[in-house]
């Protein structure tokens, strides 16, 4: 068992009463919670459980689109919903809704794109829910924050030391500065509520401030944290928020609006927010090494074991904040769940995939040498996992790896069972029946697993989630170096973070030659993807420097010549068109399909394509009708061939020696029983491909992003006349009626705050 935060679950009883609903969008900004007690604070102990009971609702149920803060992203990503979005990590079938498949309706324009609650406030005619904290909305959890450091400043004579105060109120601010960059990164603009004063100043009709505005204040909090916190915890404190990561926090930040969602500026290398978000970020990182952080990653073992070979009280120093699982259902378990998306049926005993991964994931990772993977440099498609960067390894499982902790291969390749059409494949991971042929891959993620965690085990696991790791500080001084063009210093940190892991140094880590701006900043991005990958950082990353498009507009049906009935378009005819953020307007740049953020960068375009994947199979022209499991152990075809018995387990940990030696075996098993690698969609059919079906409209999908889903809409609930607050900006791009687009017509998007301005 591990304690989340020190005494977080001590059955403290706390009652929580609000207010009846106002008129006015802030109007009775008060916490009316019945724990503002003498009583309360002047015990550390119910103090402290006041705010562990906070931390407790923002961490494990606050009510974001993407499940509020990055950890819960990565722990929760799987399949469908949205608790992630749609990056080259995962294909995501819940992403052919008519959102993002290049329909038109009122949920891909209008303001009711995200369902109730909304995130600001529910709305007024919601009596029941106005300012209700168990709605998990933004403003009543920022209200329950600030009453609690109003109680804290008041209550330092009743108890405790000053240090004790300070750590606890360096806590809340830290927890109040995350909630709004995770709200304006989604959002855009708020009021932001601090004091009584700034209720005052703001008055009844508080306006959307600027981004700029907002990202100062939110860094100024961070900032205000740090100077009230220590840079480590330890023993059963482990896992609090710390100085390091408040100035970590206050660096991503800075990197966030520097970026070109924000930041129209973006291509000046002289600009200013590049210069804050540098300065920010080397403070940050000077900070954590003086603290001893950024240590124990010396070589891709050490790397691997970051992730879960540190118990709960023992300082991680690659974790810059940890949150901490609680594996005790005794005392209402707080678990990690990405165990159980991650370990096939082979492993887990029931009907699961694990995470396939997609070739578009594969692909991104370099060469051993630090080079790209293409063919110029080594890369053998059908050997995809030969010469690999020793992260790869470290993230990626195939046929004949041994998973961790287990002691069992996996298996992953295709086999033919029947000649029905319904019944026709099977696959080797666990997945069941014909079904379980569809949408696989060659890989599957296996990074993060925890060997501690047994077989059926997964779904209530303790490990803890490193959500924001040194790693990420050296890149964030990457990127800022990048965008100034400073090449000697971008290649520097990103040598640094090259040789943590084992790649040679060879010509710079293989990032020899690159000098030019672009170029570097492409490096970094790619960088980032690979380091950071499966971490639940890279939708954020695709969101801030436009990735999708790259700020040029995207719309199937204004350029694309969508089809209502079979929904296929030109995806190149829809670059380009329909609304964009880069709109030539108050000091922005006019991008088109020629001349915007990806083709400067030379990036691809991702709207307007699908994830693909390749799958092994085995002689698919003939039948194979073996069962699926005997009792509980896995079965297939091969599963008594001397030559694959004669393939060594490929573990994590094996050398390269050893990992080589294993490849030869494997190699040799497929040659000689033929084992091929395919397209599923050509040698099996449509139905079978990563993203397709048996529906011409499934084959036709491809994935839609328009340019205003950057930043989100505040739901038309909160603005429209009758609603009390009529006077609130929607998000430019987004349109202010709740109905649905009566065409192609611009005019109707016709939101009035704009995110994305050049700096003054």
């Amino acid at each position: 068992m591990k304690n989340k935060i020190s005494k977080a679950y001590i059955g403290v009883c706390l009652l929580v009463a609000f207010s009846s609903c106002s008129d006015s969008f802030l109007e009775e900004k008060r916490d009316y919670n019945n724990l503002t007690t003498v009583d309360v604070y002047s015990d550390p102990e119910q103090a402290t459980a006041v705010f562990a009971t906070i931390y407790k609702q923002i961490m494990e149920l606050y009510n974001s689109p993407f499940c509020g803060a990055d950890p819960l992203m990565r722990q929760d990503q799987g399949t469908g919903g949205k608790q992630h979005i749609y990056t080259e990590e995962l294909a995501d079938g819940g992403f052919k809704d008519g959102r993002y498949n290049g329909t038109n309706g009122k949920n891909t324009k209008a303001g009711n794109h995200i369902s109730n609650p909304p995130y600001w406030n529910d709305p007024k005619n919601q009596t029941k829910n106005y300012n209700n904290f168990s709605r998990r909305t933004l403003f009543p959890t920022v209200y329950v924050i600030n009453n609690f450091i109003t109680e804290i400043d008041r209550s330092r004579s009743l108890c405790g030391t000053e240090q004790f105060w300070n750590h606890l109120k360096g806590q809340a601010i830290f927890t109040r500065a995350w909630l709004y960059f995770d709200a304006v990164r989604l959002w855009g603009g708020f009021p932001y509520y601090c004091t009584e004063n700034d209720m005052a100043e703001m008055g009844d009709r508080s306006p959307r401030m600027p981004i700029q505005d907002c990202i100062d204040k939110v860094c100024a909090d961070f900032e205000e944290a740090a100077k009230l916190l220590p840079a480590k915890w330890e023993g059963e404190d482990y896992g609090r928020f710390t100085s390091v990561a408040a100035l970590a926090m206050a660096a991503r930040a800075r990197v966030y609006m520097a970026s070109p969602v924000f930041n129209a500026s973006w291509d000046n290398p002289d600009g200013k927010r590049w210069q804050t978000a540098l300065d920010a970020s080397l403070k940050a990182l000077s900070a954590a090494d003086d603290a001893q952080y950024g240590t124990s990653v010396t070589d891709i073992d050490s790397w691997d074991k970051a992730f879960y070979a540190f118990d709960g009280t023992a300082f991680n120093p690659e974790a810059i904040i940890t949150v901490m699982m609680n594996d005790d259902p005794l005392v209402g378990g707080t678990y990690n769940k990405w165990e159980g998306k991650i370990r096939p049926g082979v492993i887990a005993k029931t009907n699961a995939s694990g995470i396939c991964a997609p070739d578009q994931i594969l692909k991104a990772f370099p060469m051993k040498s630090g080079k790209p993977a293409t063919e110029e440099n080594g890369y053998d498609d059908d050997k995809f996992y030969r010469n690999r960067d020793p992260r790869f390894y470290r993230t990626f499982a195939f046929s004949g790896c041994e998973w961790p902790g287990v002691n069992q291969q996996i298996w992953l390749y295709a086999y033919k069972y029947d000649e029905d059409e319904n019944n026709r494949y099977r696959y080797t991971d666990g997945s069941k029946q014909d079904g379980g042929a569809k949408a696989k891959s060659r890989a599957i993620v296996w990074k993060m697993s925890n060997p501690a965690i047994q077989a059926g085990s997964e779904s209530t696991a303790g490990t803890n989630v490193l959500e924001y790791r040194y790693a990420e500080l050296l890149l964030n001084v990457a990127e800022c170096y990048a965008a100034q063009g400073n090449a000697g210093k971008c290649l520097e940190y990103l040598g640094r973070i090259r040789s943590r892991v084992g790649i040679d140094a060879a010509n710079n880590y293989g990032l020899g030659g690159i000098s030019d701006r672009y170029q570097l900043i492409k490096a970094v991005l790619n960088e980032r993807q690979v380091e950071l990958a499966y971490e639940g950082k890279r939708s954020w990353d695709m969101r801030r420097w436009l990735l999708y498009e790259g700020g040029a507009g995207f719309d199937p049906r204004i350029g694309g010549g969508f089809n209502d009935n079979t929904r296929a378009y030109d995806p190149e005819g829809a670059w380009g068109s329909g609304w964009k953020i880069y709109d030539g307007k108050e000091g922005r740049p006019n991008y088109t399909r020629t001349n915007n953020v990806l083709t400067r960068l030379g990036l691809p375009r991702f709207c307007g394509t699908k994830h693909t994947s390749k799958i092994w199979g085995y002689d698919l022209d003939n039948i194979h009708a073996v069962p699926e499991y005997i009792g509980t152990d896995p079965n297939h075809p091969l599963i008594d061939n001397v030559l694959l018995k004669s393939v060594p387990g490929i573990r994590r940990d094996m050398n390269e020696a050893e990992r080589d030696e294993a490849f030869d075996r494997l190699e040799n098993l497929c040659q000689s029983v033929g084992i091929e690698t395919y397209d599923p969609i050509e040698k099996m059919g449509p139905k079978y491909g990563m993203e397709s079906g048996t529906k011409e409209v499934d084959q036709n999908f491809l994935f839609a992003w328009r340019g205003w889903y950057y930043i989100y809409p505040i739901h038309y609930d909160m603005y429209t006349v009758g609603k009390g607050n009529e006077w609130i900006e929607q998000t430019a791009g987004w349109m202010i009626a709740n109905s649905s687009p009566a065409g192609n017509n611009m005019e109707e998007q016709d939101g009035t705050y704009f995110y994305c301005m050049p700096e003054k």
